[in-house]
C-alpha cells in the first residue's frame, strides 16, 4: 500500500512539473487573428506543427478549438459541429491542467464553453447549450473577479451583458434564473473599455478586429445608434489593415442599417473572396436581396450561388422564397411555385426569415403584386417608387385582410423614412388597432416604430407605454426578433432614466 502511495504521489507530482503554462505568445496570437480572418488552413497548419512539438500546449488547445467552432458556427455542416464536440473535453482538460494563476486559463475555458454553447443553440440543443452558456458566464464573472485588469475579460462580459440585457420580458425569467444579469448599456461599455485598451496595448492588439466587430454590431442591432456605429466603422475602417469576410459582412450590414443600401452593395460587390480562406456564403445572400430590391434579376446569380456553395440550413429556405419573389413579379407565377415547393424541401426554420418563407410556402396563396414590389422597393431605400406602387390604392380595395394590414404598414413605413412623423404614426396606429390579435406582424411592429419615433422625440412615457403594447401581442410571425428590439428599446429608455 505504501508502494502504491508513493507511485500516485510520484505520477501526481509528475504531472504538476510537466503542466505547460498558458502563454499567448506573438506567434499565437497572428493565429488567432487568421481564424478571425477565415484563414482556416493557414491556422491549422500552424497548430498541427506546434502541437508536434508541445503536445500539452493549452494556448494551442484554445486556438485548435477556437478553429473548430468558427467553421461549425459558420458552416453549420453536421459534420463541423461533431468536430467541435467530440474533442472538446479533451482541450477544455488540457487548459485545466495548465498554472491555475494565469487569467488566461479561465478566460480560455469560459470562451470555449460559450461558443460550444452558440453552436448547440444552432443544432438546437436547448438544453446543454443552456447549461454550458451559465458555466461560461459564472466563470467569466470570477475570472474577472480574480483579475480585473485583464482585458479580454472585457470581450466576454461584454458580450454576456448585451445580449442578457436584450432578453424579451418573456424569457428574462430563465436568465435571472441561471442567475445571469446584465444590460445593454453594461456590455456596450465593457466593450468600449476594450477597443480603448486593445488600441494602446501591442500585447492584446490581436483583438482588436473582433472587438470592433462586436462594439459596432451591439451598437447598431441592440443600441439603434446608427450615427456611433458609422463612426466605429470609420474608425475601424482606417486603423485595421485586416479584410476579411467577418468585416465585410459588419461593414455592409451597418450600411445597410443606416439605410445605405448603394453603399452596402458597393461593399459587397467590391470584395473578393480570398482563396486561401474559408468562403462565407451569407454574403452572396445579403448581395442578392440587395439586387433583388433593384427589381435587378442578377440576384438570382448570387441567391443559387449561395443555395450551392452553402452546406448548411439557416437563411435556405429564404434564399428560395426570394427567388420566388423575383419570378413571381416578371410575371413567372410557374417558376414562382416551383421556388416555392423547393421552400418546404430545404433548409430550417431556425431563423425568422426562413419561418417566413416556410409559412407562405405553406399556404399556397399567390402575394400581392403591388405590396411586393412596394416592400422590395422601400427596402432598397427607393421610397418615391414604393409610394408610386400603392398611390390611389385605398385599403378596401384589397381583398384579403393580410393585404389590408399590409398596405397601411406599407404607408406608414414609408412616411417614416420621409420623415413625415405624424403621418407615420397615423397608419402605424391603424395597422395596430386592426392587426392586433391576428398573427401577421404588422401591429407588433408598428407598435415597435412608433415607440421607436417618440424615443427620438425624447418623449418617454409614450414610447414606453407603445414599447409595452408591442411586447404585450404574442403569437405572430418574427416574434423573436420583435421582441427583442422592444426589449431593447426599454433597456434604452431605462438607462436614459438613470442618466
Amino acid at each position: 500500500m505504501k508502494t502504491r502511495g508513493l507511485i500516485l504521489i510520484f505520477m501526481l507530482c509528475f504531472t504538476v512539473l510537466k503542466a505547460e503554462p498558458f502563454e499567448f505568445s506573438e506567434p499565437f496570437q497572428q493565429c488567432y487573428l487568421d481564424i478571425h480572418c477565415l484563414r482556416f488552413k493557414k491556422a491549422g497548419q500552424f497548430i498541427n506543427s506546434e502541437l508536434e512539438r508541445t503536445p500539452g500546449n493549452p494556448a494551442l488547445c484554445y486556438l485548435e478549438n477556437q478553429l473548430y467552432f468558427f467553421k461549425a458556427f459558420i458552416s453549420e455542416e453536421d459534420d463541423d459541429f461533431e468536430t467541435l464536440k467530440s474533442g472538446f473535453d479533451k482541450r477544455l482538460h488540457c487548459i485545466e491542467e495548465s498554472g491555475g494563476g494565469s487569467p488566461w486559463r479561465d478566460y480560455a475555458r469560459s470562451e470555449m464553453m460559450m461558443q460550444l454553447a452558440l453552436v448547440k443553440l444552432k443544432h438546437k440543443e436547448y438544453l446543454t447549450s443552456g447549461y454550458y452558456l451559465r458555466k461560461a458566464y459564472k466563470m467569466a464573472e470570477e475570472n474577472f473577479r480574480k483579475h480585473p485588469d485583464f482585458a479580454p475579460n472585457l470581450k466576454t462580459l461584454g458580450f454576456f451583458h448585451a445580449v442578457i440585457g436584450a432578453v424579451p420580458d418573456n424569457y428574462s425569467w430563465l436568465a435571472n434564473l441561471a442567475g445571469m444579469h446584465g444590460t445593454i448599456k453594461q456590455g456596450s461599455g465593457e466593450l468600449t473599455s476594450l477597443l480603448k485598451i486593445v488600441k494602446a496595448n501591442p500585447s492584446y492588439r490581436f483583438l482588436e478586429p473582433e472587438a470592433y466587430f462586436l462594439r459596432i454590431f451591439i451598437a447598431t442591432h441592440f443600441e439603434k445608434d446608427t450615427t456611433m456605429a458609422l463612426s466605429l466603422l470609420k474608425e475601424m475602417q482606417s486603423g485595421l489593415n485586416v479584410r476579411g469576410p467577418l468585416q465585410v459582412f459588419i461593414t455592409a450590414n451597418t450600411q445597410l442599417s443606416a439605410a445605405q443600401q448603394p453603399e452596402a452593395l458597393k461593399t459587397l460587390n467590391a470584395f473578393e473572396q480570398d482563396p486561401s480562406s474559408y468562403p462565407l456564403h451569407y454574403l452572396n445572400y445579403l448581395k442578392g436581396m440587395l439586387k433583388l430590391n433593384q427589381m435587378n434579376k442578377d440576384c438570382a446569380t448570387d441567391f443559387k450561388n449561395f443555395i450551392s456553395g452553402y452546406k448548411g440550413n439557416s437563411f435556405v429556405k429564404s434564399a428560395y422564397h426570394k427567388l420566388a419573389w423575383l419570378h413571381f413579379i416578371n410575371d413567372d407565377t410557374a417558376s414562382y411555385r416551383n421556388a416555392m415547393k423547393q421552400v418546404l424541401l430545404h433548409g430550417n426554420d431556425f431563423t425568422d426569415e426562413d419561418k417566413q418563407a416556410a409559412k407562405d410556402a405553406a399556404s399556397a396563396e399567390l402575394p400581392n403584386k403591388f405590396l411586393l414590389k412596394a416592400r422590395l422597393y422601400f427596402d432598397g431605400g427607393d421610397y418615391t417608387s414604393s409610394l408610386k406602387e400603392l398611390a390611389g390604392k385605398p385599403s378596401g380595395s384589397f381583398s384579403r385582410f393580410r393585404d389590408q394590414l399590409e398596405y397601411t404598414y406599407r404607408l406608414a413605413r414609408i412616411f417614416d423614412k420621409k420623415n413625415q412623423k405624424d403621418k407615420a404614426i397615423h397608419y402605424y396606429t391603424a395597422t395596430y388597432e386592426n392587426g392586433s390579435g391576428h398573427p401577421y406582424y404588422f401591429a407588433a411592429n408598428a407598435a415597435l416604430l412608433i415607440a421607436v419615433i417618440y424615443e427620438d422625440k425624447k418623449d418617454n412615457n409614450k414610447a414606453t407605454e407603445w414599447y409595452r403594447k408591442c411586447l404585450a401581442m404574442r403569437n405572430h410571425e418574427y416574434q423573436n426578433s420583435i421582441d427583442q428590439k422592444a426589449e431593447a428599446g426599454l433597456n434604452r429608455l431605462s438607462k436614459n432614466s438613470v442618466n
